[in-house]
């Protein structure tokens, strides 16, 4: 994970509740690094990690430097128990559980702070944004 950097932004439009995020891995290192699956997301003080949509690749996704693999957010699937969200980590699962996953770390919030629920969810990495967002913005 060390050479990689993470960045969030809000993908709903300007005055509307947040529901979809965008999470983008960039390779900062000088030589080529993988992300495999999908990141392991956890929005605030959530009990768990947001769990991973169905239906998707499963793929390793191999970034030459400075390339970016996105994941798309789901912060809110309409069910109950929802909570304030003001933090989010972002940590790489071991491929296969073959060892222990990296520590998470804090990426910067698009927004102060806002509402998510137990029904969010989580998109493999994928090589394009349209890939990754096409399922949380379609749910």
């Amino acid at each position: 994970m060390a050479d990689l950097s993470f960045k969030v932004t809000n993908y709903d439009g300007p005055g509307e509740n947040v529901r979809h995020l965008m999470l983008v891995a960039t390779n900062k290192g000088a030589k080529k690094c993988a992300v495999h699956s999908y990141p392991v997301v956890m929005l605030g003080n959530a009990q768990r990690p947001a769990p991973v949509m169905a239906g998707g690749a499963d793929e390793v996704v191999t970034l030459a430097p400075g390339e970016k693999a996105y994941a798309g957010i789901l912060a809110t699937g309409g069910h109950l128990d929802t909570y304030t969200v003001k933090s989010m980590t972002v940590g790489l699962g071991s491929p296969g559980g073959e060892t222990e996953p990296e520590k998470p770390v804090k990426v910067k919030m698009p927004v102060t702070s806002f509402e998510a629920d137990d029904g969010q969810r989580v998109t493999d990495w994928a090589g394009t944004e349209g890939l990754a967002m096409r399922p949380v913005t379609e749910s």
